[in-house]
């Protein structure tokens, strides 16, 4: 099966190892991107609001 987005699983569940860790680095990339690795940063330590606030600036995103 050919993926539009590398994000995107081709099968149930945590079968699709690669879009998994594709995520994985994805979130990780933003997270860092912020300075949540700092220690004086309010949310350091959290992923949570990462994709929600981040994802209209990546490359194929859009509104919906």
């Amino acid at each position: 099966m050919q993926k539009p987005d590398p994000l995107m699983s081709a099968a149930y569940g945590a079968c699709d190892i690669e879009a998994q860790n594709n995520r994985i680095v994805w979130l990780e990339m933003l997270y860092l991107h912020e300075g949540r690795n700092r220690a004086d940063h309010p949310q350091q330590g959290l992923y949570t609001g990462l994709f929600k606030k981040h994802h209209l600036w990546l490359p194929g995103s859009d509104e919906n």
